[in-house]
């Protein structure tokens, strides 16, 4: 019997760090998953990927699924064609939620803040180390998960968002980060995607968030890395990238993890911004 109590405090104890914190760990994740029959696991990366190896269990939400068509890259669809998609694949707004890719956050993350911008209550972030996931002995297989189709019903967060005509203004009372590789910032990218930065933007690479292994580094880490870019608590934050993808690890990192009060997230990006021919960019 007092085993029995003792087993049911820590799956609590493990229940409510999980639902306190957006990234948790491999061993965490595997006791809830012992826990929680209802737990909603997403992997956000490609269909070939999925088809290969996949955490048991999880379904496949692939991060460009929530991409519109057209020629500027990265842009969302439409809230009703999200909540679609993930209605169909049976997440709820009301689900407990976990989201990997293949290692390094940028994806997960996206579809993390896609999630939590339209309402989802419980969204939680795996860092997928492929020595953590083996030690925590989660299982892995190649066979397809399918959840019965659910509604996701839409409660939508404006507060994380930072539209175009914003950006647009002479007078902006906001820190605009730019988190891509240096040679984007600067406009001298091998693969030319870009000709340089958005007007005012300050360069805070995604990368110097990230461990070697693509993990999140810690509250004071960020901190102290932030602060090198002029990036303190009592500023405004706006961060963005090229598509949208890695300003999700900015957002995460200094609003989630380090505890920015105001942070959005640009979510047209660079690809939106040089759509538009009077915009500048600056090299």
């Amino acid at each position: 019997m007092l085993k029995k109590i003792i087993s049911s405090v820590l799956a609590l104890i493990v229940v409510q760090s999980f639902a306190q914190s957006p990234v948790i760990s491999a061993t965490d994740f595997a006791n809830v998953l012992k826990t929680n029959t209802n737990l909603v696991v997403l992997d956000v990366s490609a269909i070939e990927v999925y088809a290969k190896q996949h955490i048991q269990g999880a379904i496949n939400v692939p991060f460009k699924e929530l991409n519109k068509p057209g020629s500027v890259e990265g842009q969302l669809k439409t809230v009703e064609e999200l909540v679609a998609i993930f209605g169909n694949k049976g997440v709820s707004n009301t689900s407990k939620i976990v989201v990997y890719d293949e290692g390094m956050n940028r994806y997960n993350g996206r579809v993390w803040w896609v999630l939590k911008y339209l309402g989802a209550t419980d969204v939680s972030i795996l860092h997928f180390n492929m020595e953590q996931i083996l030690a925590a002995k989660i299982a892995l297989t190649a066979e397809p998960t399918i959840r019965k189709v659910t509604t996701f019903t839409p409660s939508l967060h404006p507060e994380m968002v930072c539209k175009m005509a914003e950006i647009q203004k002479t007078d902006r009372n906001f820190l605009l980060l730019d988190g891509r590789d240096k040679e984007e910032f600067d406009g001298i990218d091998a693969a030319k995607r870009s000709k340089g930065h958005l007007p005012g933007a300050v360069l805070l690479g995604f990368k110097d968030l990230q461990t070697t292994t693509g993990a999140f580094k810690s509250k004071d880490e960020i901190i102290a890395i932030a602060a090198k870019s002029g990036v303190t608590p009592s500023k405004p934050i706006v961060v963005y990238c090229n598509t949208g993808i890695k300003a999700s690890v900015l957002y995460i990192a200094l609003k989630e993890i380090a505890g920015f009060s105001n942070v959005r997230y640009y979510i047209g990006s660079y690809a939106e911004w040089v759509s538009v021919p009077e915009n500048k960019i600056i090299k």
